[in-house]
């Protein structure tokens, strides 16, 4: 067995041996599965899930689903464990366990939260953390969920060659549009290419939202059925018009791209496995720029000079954080792929929640429609920085797909010149100074109540 540290410094030990590699997705036929943590209190043993998932407990060999709110109430009035904690993995929504991932000796059992996503502090008042307070209680050390990748053996699969997983809760695809007529085809033709990889039977939709588009948008032909518009009559900007294309959309994984961006043909199957291994992630690309009228490349996109691998801040950038003098950083390399990103750390003047763009990301529907886009965002940015804000303080990890990518067509600034656009940005960033004071767990307040502390 091999010893490790968790992200929480706590010592742990790998019991599931590479022998077993590939045997406990290969027993479930590939169903989705997620990680619990399984902790004995002595008169009971509770099986802690990630945020948003029920969790069980057991009495000998008989389990009962438990709600989140008992499982954590549970860990935060005991004092200790009565024996190790284990990590398993099991098939997402039954207690049945397929592999034991690590185990653990802990100090106290509330310890155990931050493994698999929650904030590490105990409840607070009916309301729970503030968005800003959970975000600064939240490690993004996502190790259980390597842990799961090795232990069904991904680690060391060629998913180029391998068959693509199935996804029976099924894919939306939304894209908000404004405008783009001559770059919306090309998105559209790419689009279509990458859901030709999925298996076989897989439900899935993309829904196209003509933002009060002037002329308005239309589909080029030979598109399959599933590709829709759903045009809204008002602007309802960027933020509203994913929240409109949601209301449109019907299935478990929802995929937000732009209408300037073009998805690399593997781009849903290499996002659809992580998906498989757990119920709480936020993933996102890479992309690269493509000059406006230069042909996409026929290789995969290069993602070396995305803002997340390296990018320079000079004095005085707009953003919540001053720039007093230059830096530059490299969030990927400093941060072991976003994993030491957690508990507010600053690179520069970013944070987690700006590693997640709009351009692309994936997350689960429930998630996504749960917490929605602020709806008082207008013109430009960051209204996903926002958005991933909330969504990371209610759990969910980021973790970044560099298997895949898209490529982002450059185009001039939308607002029609670059000092509005930089108006539109300070604005917002005000909007996103106020969201960070909301309740984490509560939905968006009126943009009239929202007041800083």
């Amino acid at each position: 067995m091999t010893a490790r540290t968790s992200g929480q410094g706590l010592p742990a030990q790998e019991v599931a041996g590479p022998g077993e590699a590939a045997a406990p997705w290969a027993r479930c036929g590939h169903v989705p599965l997620e990680v619990l943590a399984e902790v004995p209190l002595g008169h009971a043993t509770v099986r802690l899930a990630a945020p948003g998932r029920p969790g069980w407990i057991g009495h000998g060999s008989t389990w009962r689903q438990l709600p989140a709110r008992q499982a954590l109430a549970a860990l935060a009035g005991a004092e200790r464990a009565a024996g190790p904690v284990r990590l398993v993995l099991a098939e997402r929504g039954r207690q049945r366990g397929l592999a034991i991932l690590a185990e653990a000796e802990v100090s106290r059992p509330w310890a155990v939260t931050g493994w698999l996503g929650w904030p590490d502090i105990k409840p607070g008042g009916a309301q729970g953390p503030r968005t800003s307070e959970a975000l600064a209680a939240r490690s993004n050390d996502y190790w259980a969920l390597d842990l799961a990748i090795r232990a069904i053996g991904l680690d060391r699969m060629d998913t180029s060659r391998a068959g693509p997983m199935p996804w029976p809760a099924g894919v939306s695809v939304v894209i908000p549009a404004r405008g783009g007529h001559e770059v919306l085809p090309g998105v559209m033709h790419a689009l279509a290419e990458a859901v030709s990889r999925l298996r076989p039977g897989t439900p899935w939709e993309a829904v196209v939202v003509d933002d009060a588009s002037d002329p308005p948008l239309s589909l080029p032909p030979g598109l399959p059925p599933q590709i829709r518009l759903a045009r809204s009559e008002t602007q309802l900007h960027c933020g509203g018009a994913r929240n409109y294309g949601m209301k449109h959309s019907r299935y478990g994984l929802i995929v937000f791209c732009d209408a300037d961006t073009h998805l690399a043909p593997d781009y849903l199957t290499e996002h659809i496995v992580r998906h498989l291994l757990a119920p709480n992630l936020v993933t996102v690309s890479l992309r690269e720029h493509v000059p406006a009228h230069a042909p996409v490349p026929s290789r995969a996109p290069d993602g070396s000079r995305d803002s997340r691998t390296s990018a320079h801040y000079p004095p005085g950038r707009l953003g919540l954080v001053p720039v007093p003098e230059p830096v530059t950083v490299h969030p990927l390399a400093q941060t072991r792929a976003f994993r030491d990103f957690g508990h507010g750390r600053l690179l520069g003047p970013v944070d987690l929640p700006f590693m997640v763009k709009g351009n692309n990301l994936v997350l689960p529907a429930a998630t996504a429609r749960s917490v929605g886009f602020p709806p008082d965002f207008t013109g430009w940015g960051p209204e996903d920085v926002c958005f991933a804000a909330k969504t990371i303080a209610r759990g969910s990890y980021v973790v970044p797909v560099l298997s895949t990518g898209v490529f982002h067509r450059e185009h001039p600034p939308r607002s029609g010149s670059t000092a509005r656009r930089d108006a539109e940005l300070a604005a917002n960033l005000r909007r996103y100074a106020r969201r960070l004071h909301e309740r984490a767990a509560l939905p968006w307040q009126e943009a009239t109540q929202v007041r800083m502390p």
